[in-house]
């Protein structure tokens, strides 16, 4: 939702500038404090996140992750001229294979996963319009050949359901993450996902802590927020602050 009314506004020559418990500008500290020099943006659409990464001033290596191939197209022509933004055309889970994603109008709500009505409902330019089989890869596999000792990875999740198998397919990535975000469902949006309680529990086991939060989805009706993005940071470099 927020893209959408993001693009609405740039085409109408206006730029937003939403007030949250947590955005770009704390991100860019955040980064810059923990020492992050690899960005792994999992659901990476067509590049919005880590074009917003180089507008804040983050220099360092990005990889995105896009599986829809159209979408991974404009992608690829964003991160062109960058020699920094490596992109790769497959979506992340458990392991490696194939599958069958379901393709939203909006192409950033395609998910693995059936859309429930209470996402559907409340983002109509989100419904499904096709179904295309995608390659899926392991962070595990993908990354870690090439990961160096001295990187410093901040994790980027925005799947749209499946974050629980992406950090499934992740275990030997994850000693290396300094901090991670991801998208935190209030409600069932896609079924079969966990829900905020359950995934929070999952990222503290994995040895992270909550360190900012931000709504970006809510009921037209009544503007209960269905979702908000999540941003955990490695629990010793919680403690050592306190």
């Amino acid at each position: 939702m927020k893209r959408a009314i993001q693009f609405l506004a740039n085409t109408l020559g206006y730029e937003v500038h939403r007030r949250s418990w947590f955005g770009p500008r704390e991100r860019s500290k955040m980064m810059k404090g923990l020492g992050i020099n690899l960005v792994l943006d999992v659901g990476a659409n067509d590049g919005p996140y880590a074009t917003n990464l180089r507008k804040d001033g983050y220099k360092g290596r990005i990889w995105s992750y896009e599986p829809l191939h159209k979408t991974f197209a404009d992608l690829a022509k964003a991160a062109a001229s960058d020699d920094l933004w490596r992109t790769i055309n497959c979506g992340c889970g458990a392991g490696a294979g194939t599958a069958v994603i379901n393709v939203a109008k909006n192409s950033y709500s395609s998910s693995l996963l059936p859309m429930l009505e209470a996402h559907s409902v409340n983002a109509p330019y989100a419904e499904y319009v096709s179904r295309e089989t995608v390659s899926v890869c392991s962070l595990d596999d993908s990354v870690m050949p090439s990961l160096k000792p001295e990187d410093k990875v901040w994790l980027k999740v925005d799947t749209q359901g499946y974050e629980a198998e992406v950090f499934k397919g992740a275990t030997r990535l994850l000693p290396h993450v300094r901090a991670l975000e991801c998208e935190l469902s209030l409600v069932p949006l896609y079924e079969g996902q966990l829900l905020i309680d359950e995934l929070i529990t999952m990222i503290y086991r994995m040895g992270f802590r909550m360190v900012g939060v931000a709504p970006v989805f809510w009921e037209l009706e009544t503007g209960v927020t269905l979702q908000v993005d999540g941003t955990f940071v490695r629990a010793r470099e919680v403690d050592h602050r306190l």
